[in-house]
């Protein structure tokens, strides 16, 4: 266990170096915010749909579909408690803030951080489960993580259905279903570009949240004890509860190793996206990813590990 903790915080280590690039270039004036802005919004809507459609070129048999299914359930009853267990937190706190935390705690960085780590951990062949369960995400964070940010009214069937991440999934597994050699053979220019869009996923990724951290003030950010409170339920308390409410499933062991993993990333970038676009506590958003994600350090090797573990047991 402890030659698996080694491994894997040697590998998050990495992936945090990566971040210190970021960071580095912005407190350097080197990326301003525009450009952040900018590059997020071509990380969210073109990297991570071709990283998800290129998850699924993997050999077609009835137990991947299966685990896939499996996957896909294990995620989504893990949202749904943890959005119910989520609606009773921060009672004390203003509307603004409290909407900003709920989300925060329930909606973790699988996209930007997680894939990363997945394939780093557990090889590419659990990027399938990880592209599953960002769909299941993707579902939840449009719907109810709108809900919470934004109020009803601001909740759409059609931009969640032609939101990206859905797009590259439903794409991805309908090539998945017919053979993605029938893809490669009338596209085979298309194909490629798309592979070298996903490979710019994790250095551009973990360079894109070192730049967005780099602006928090760190003075008010170890001081409030809310914040302290938040990270522990997103980073130990809601990865735990995952880990037990998809024991009963029955999955593989590296698909369930895989989506803890998942679940133990800190809080989604995007939490600040939509504090800012709903007009919630921007400030609160922002130091809740800075402070999850500086905690991870710790808390990640350990799940991963753990992982590692029992996949190898």
């Amino acid at each position: 266990m402890f030659q698996n903790f080694l491994i894997v915080a040697g590998q998050v280590m990495t992936l945090f170096i990566i971040m210190g690039v970021g960071f580095f270039l912005c407190r350097v004036k080197r990326l301003s915010q525009q450009t952040i802005s900018q590059v997020s919004y071509v990380q969210v809507n073109i990297v991570v749909p071709c990283l998800i459609f290129n998850s699924l070129r993997i050999d077609r048999d009835v137990r991947v579909i299966r685990e896939m299914g499996l996957a896909a359930f294990a995620t989504f009853l893990y949202y749904a408690i943890a959005i119910l267990l989520a609606a009773r937190l921060f009672p004390k706190q203003p509307g603004d803030t409290r909407a900003v935390l709920q989300f925060g705690v329930i909606y973790a960085n699988v996209a930007f951080m997680g894939f990363p780590l997945i394939e780093a951990v557990y090889g590419k062949e659990a990027l399938v489960f990880a592209a599953v369960s960002l769909a299941v995400f993707t579902l939840f964070q449009w719907t109810h993580g709108i809900f919470v940010m934004g109020g009803r009214g601001h909740i759409s069937v059609r931009s969640i259905l032609l939101s990206p991440g859905v797009v590259a999934l439903l794409s991805g597994f309908c090539f998945f279903m017919i053979g993605f050699d029938v893809f490669d053979r009338f596209t085979g220019p298309l194909g490629q570009a798309i592979t070298f869009f996903a490979n710019l996923n994790t250095p551009l990724a973990l360079m894109l949240l070192g730049a967005q951290m780099a602006n928090s003030d760190y003075k008010k950010l170890f001081a409030s004890k809310t914040l302290y409170a938040a990270s522990a339920i997103r980073l130990i308390g809601l990865p735990l509860l995952a880990a037990l409410i998809m024991i009963p499933i029955g999955l593989p062991p590296m698909v369930y190793c895989a989506l803890v993993t998942l679940c133990a990333t800190p809080t989604a970038g995007l939490t600040s996206i939509f504090a800012e676009r709903y007009q919630r506590d921007v400030p609160t958003a922002a130091q809740t990813v800075t402070l999850t994600t500086l905690f991870s350090i710790l808390t990640l090797p350990l799940f991963a590990a753990a992982g590692q573990a029992f996949m190898h047991r």
